[in-house]
């Protein structure tokens, strides 16, 4: 079995061709005229310097010429050279809780994954449903949540946990690319990478996004991201729980082998010291993030405590350190656009003033605000492909404006991540890539996983939709 490390690079290294180089060759040329136009009433020269750079960098994410962590770096270094803002204002997110929060628990989850923890904990919970296709669809949904808030990187998630889906299908005789192998692997899907969604700690992005919305709303802790998402989180494992077992259900009864799960295990072995310390500081740090209101103790605090706990305790080696946590996703996330730069350029304001008009008309139902983004994003999905910068663009465009509306901005951040997920083409998601790569694509097809994802696409929005009278309770919407 390749390493995750392996997969996911597998999943995001291509070979730019000829559409990629003129889309980027566009770039440059459309962020230089961008750059030298005369700015608006409201907005500065500075202001306009940094528009060029920035959309020369969202051409780069669309064509992917170079890693997308490459170009956020270099985003935020033109816009310093080019002097749109400063250095501190710029590399900001590098001094925020979020950013140390994903090195804690990036690493964390790559000592988890590397002494079997996460394995472990999977079969642990498996065991505890019948060895039937609907038994381990709802095993490998409920294990996978269970996953899904230990482990911030989706990618890592989707390649780590597809390996466990096609041993079971294999186990239950099911046919390799058949309706009951992608039933098993949407399960898997569900559990491990969308149910993230719900839990702060559950991708790394969050903490991204948090980053983007204005300053007096960015301290969303782990239990109130839990809290107000929970609700989306339960219609969605309830409704996808039922597409699979409508669309893919195997005509013939099948059931796993006598003690499978307990052989697994055997396999494994008794559970290590290693393990029992993880196992330990990961409860801990958990706790800690749920407790924050209590404590106030930041999470990124907690975070790096608790790796420097497994470090010191020789649980977390230096290889570990180097090439579990990925590094990559950990600067791209630090070179994200944030909300000092759009504060330190006027744009906040003046987005918020030229916006108003267009908003008010769909924030006058938040229903149509929720449909209409998360429509347009599905659009937008076949241009960026990136689900974390999606989101940021759309957070970064519309957070700014929507507390005049009465809503807090941490909407337009679940929302339009959520509606980044979609896998309508395989290309536009790296994560189903790396899920697909993970069983080196011997389980299921693209086509096989389309009807999942059209069904996937209405419970967003109908998701959201329910979520309008909770939020309004909870004063998310006044």
């Amino acid at each position: 079995m390749h390493s995750i490390k392996a997969i996911f690079m597998d999943c995001v290294q291509t070979r730019p061709g000829r559409i990629s180089v003129a889309i980027s060759i566009l770039a440059i040329v459309a962020g230089v005229w961008i750059a030298y136009l005369p700015p608006p009433d409201g907005l500065a020269p500075t202001a306009m310097r940094a528009f060029g750079v920035i959309t020369w960098a969202v051409g780069w994410w669309i064509s992917q010429i170079v890693p997308e962590y490459v170009t956020a770096m270099m985003m935020c270094t033109l816009l310093v050279g080019v002097k749109a803002v400063d250095f501190n204002t710029a590399f900001a997110n590098f001094s925020s809780s979020g950013w140390w929060i994903m090195v804690g628990a990036f690493g964390l989850g790559a000592v988890a994954a590397r002494t079997g923890l996460l394995r472990r904990i999977s079969l642990w919970v498996l065991r505890l449903f019948p060895p039937t296709f609907t038994g381990q669809v709802l095993g490998l949904i409920s294990s996978g949540t269970i996953i899904g808030l230990l482990v911030p990187s989706m990618n890592a998630k989707a390649a780590m946990s597809s390996p466990i889906a096609l041993a079971i299908s294999d186990s239950l005789g099911v046919r390799r690319k058949s309706d009951a192998a992608a039933g098993l692997f949407g399960a898997c899907y569900t559990g491990f990478v969308l149910m993230g969604h719900i839990f702060l700690s559950g991708s790394f992005s969050h903490y991204a996004l948090i980053a983007t919305l204005p300053k007096q709303y960015q301290h969303v802790t782990w239990m109130d991201w839990f809290v107000w998402s929970l609700p989306w989180g339960v219609f969605t494992a309830v409704t996808m729980t039922a597409a699979i077992l409508i669309l893919y259900r195997p005509k013939e009864a099948i059931s796993l082998p006598e003690g499978y799960g307990r052989r697994q295990l055997e396999q494994l072995g008794p559970i290590t010291r290693e393990e029992k310390a993880v196992l330990i500081v990961l409860v801990g740090a958990l706790g800690m993030w749920m407790t924050e209101s209590l404590h106030h103790i930041p999470s990124g605090v907690v975070a790096i405590s608790a790796m420097c706990v497994l470090l010191g305790m020789g649980v977390m080696t230096r290889d570990d350190f180097k090439s579990g946590i990925e590094w990559p996703a950990i600067m791209l996330i630090g070179c994200m656009l944030n909300s000092r730069i759009i504060n330190s350029l006027g744009l906040d304001a003046y987005l918020v003033a030229n916006l108003k008009p267009f908003l008010s008309t769909l924030l006058s139902s938040p229903a149509l605000f929720i449909v209409a983004v998360a429509v347009s994003l599905y659009v937008v999905k076949f241009a960026i492909t990136n689900q974390t910068a999606t989101a940021v663009i759309y957070c970064l465009i519309l957070a700014p404006a929507l507390p005049s509306f009465g809503m807090h901005p941490w909407i337009i951040a679940f929302v339009s991540f959520c509606a980044g997920g979609i896998w309508i083409m395989a290309y536009t998601n790296t994560i189903y890539l790396c899920a697909q790569f993970g069983t080196h694509r011997l389980m299921v097809t693209d086509r096989s996983m389309l009807k999942l994802n059209t069904v996937y696409m209405f419970i967003i929005i109908a998701g959201c939709l329910i979520c309008i009278p909770y939020w309004k309770y909870l004063g998310l919407i006044q």
